[in-house]
């Protein structure tokens, strides 16, 4: 790594459209795994080692590409996409640094990101067209009115009611320990779940998480949960480049709990005190910022763990979806749109 952070690939070494990996065990001193880690163990310790070396180097290219891209160019602020942007320890890493103003990181900053860069480089810059009004919403994907989600409950099995204040009903059932699959308005883009395909939890409850895993995620115990906020209050809860940078609004940046206030939120803080977290704003989602809200008159605690409403598949779209998902784990509510949900006793 160059001191501007430039890098080379060998690609006698990186492979990576290729099965033969025995050039990389060689320089890594292991052979590529048969099956994932699912814990470390003294076992497969030489692993974990090796992937923490790898995410410190990538840190290291962050920060550095960083200071050579803003003395270059002068920008206060950086839009990163591709895979590697939705890294968000290094995201987070970048902002603490203050080079930048602002970061930003749209929500579905896979190889799609790349394209919609180029898209808008052709569109504004090449064919002259002007630039039109930024929508940053992540909310794209398909909604379903209550009609639409009643036709699917009336044939599901499911005890089911209409409510008339959701986000009252579903926040007394949260602080009371239930966890909830929350699915409303328009799905969200990217790997995230930013509150309309998501389960909910109380973070007060440092047994959430091993419930959630037993419950629906059955993934890897070492894996975190994260944190969704009111907007406005974030910056009591975390420890928050000032101003803060919009990768928080789409979980895309790890920032540091507040030690006096990490003990009360432990299901989404990890093991180095830091959470990826959604700022969730008014203007962009009302019913989940109400959601916030009732939960914070409730607990004073303006915060809900939040994960993909999945089970080992893509996140859930359709109300159809939603339901068989519920039908197939151990979820204690459904609350889709106006209608709370719960399997028939």
């Amino acid at each position: 790594m160059e001191d501007d952070g430039r890098f080379h690939v060998d690609d006698r070494l990186v492979r990576t459209r290729n099965d033969d990996l025995s050039a990389l065990e060689e320089v890594f001193g292991a052979p590529k795994l048969a099956a994932p880690v699912s814990a470390v163990t003294p076992d497969n310790q030489h692993c974990a080692d090796i992937a923490v070396a790898l995410q410190l180097a990538t840190e290291q290219v962050f920060i550095k590409l960083g200071r050579s891209l803003r003395a270059e160019t002068g920008r206060r602020h950086l839009c990163m996409a591709g895979g590697v942007a939705l890294n968000c320890v290094a995201n987070g890493y970048l902002a603490y640094e203050g080079i930048f103003d602002n970061i930003y990181v749209q929500p579905a900053a896979n190889d799609a990101g790349t394209a919609i860069g180029a898209a808008y480089l052709i569109w504004h810059h090449r064919l002259g067209h002007p630039r039109q009004p930024i929508t940053k919403s992540p909310y794209l994907g398909p909604a379903y009115g209550n009609d639409a989600i009643e036709a699917v409950l009336a044939n599901s099995g499911l005890d089911y009611s209409r409510v008339e204040q959701v986000e009252s009903a579903t926040a007394q059932l949260l602080a009371d320990g239930a966890i909830i699959a929350w699915f409303q308005g328009r799905m969200e883009i990217g790997p995230r779940a930013l509150g309309n395909r998501s389960l909910l939890a109380d973070p007060r409850r440092p047994e959430v998480t091993d419930l959630m895993n037993l419950k629906v995620k059955h993934r890897e115990a070492f894996r975190p949960f994260c944190p969704s906020v009111l907007a406005e209050k974030a910056a009591d809860w975390f420890e928050l480049p000032e101003p803060m940078p919009e990768i928080a609004d789409y979980m895309l940046g790890a920032f540091r709990a507040r030690k006096d206030k990490a003990a009360q939120i432990p299901a989404v803080v990890h093991f180095d005190g830091t959470s990826r977290i959604q700022a969730v704003r008014k203007e962009t989602n009302p019913r989940f910022h109400a959601l916030l809200t009732e939960m914070d008159k409730r607990t004073g605690v303006p915060v809900l763990l939040n994960n993909s409403f999945n089970d080992q598949e893509p996140i859930v779209c359709s109300p159809a979806d939603a339901v068989k998902t519920f039908l197939k784990t151990r979820i204690d509510y459904l609350v889709i749109g106006d209608f709370v949900a719960h399997k028939a006793r």
